[in-house]
């Protein structure tokens, strides 16, 4: 069986921008709209575009992604074109408000640990040493 070890990489900001939220992450910028920056800190799942997408479609865009309040209540996850990306809860509220600049956007990884692995053929004497 193998553990799996979370790694958290410091990748990005968000920030408001006119009343969104601006995700800016080293590969693209995405954007939460106005309207749905309220419902996320209702904590309902909202969706997260590319903001060159919404430059190119007018203002009607496919979302790349969605946002919610994780179940702990204390971080905000983004799902971006297939990557999950975190920032604190008390940050992203700091950053809205005004109270912050930015807010700490981390990418989430999950590598497959190489800790030791449980075997029921292993001997007394094996364990015992």
């Amino acid at each position: 069986m193998q553990q799996k070890e979370t790694i958290f990489e410091h990748i990005g900001a968000a920030r408001k921008y006119e009343g969104t939220l601006r995700i800016d992450i080293k590969t693209m910028q995405a954007v939460i709209s106005r309207s749905d920056v309220a419902r996320l800190l209702e904590r309902w799942p909202v969706d997260v575009f590319d903001i060159s997408d919404v430059m190119k479609t007018a203002g009607s865009p496919s979302p790349v992604g969605k946002a919610w309040i994780t179940r702990s209540g204390k971080a905000v996850m983004y799902t971006i074109n297939g990557m999950k990306y975190i920032s604190p809860l008390a940050q992203v509220r700091g950053a809205i408000t005004g109270e912050r600049k930015y807010a700490n956007v981390s990418l989430l990884r999950e590598i497959a640990g190489t800790g030791p692995a449980l075997s029921s053929s292993s001997s007394p004497a094996e364990v015992a040493a």
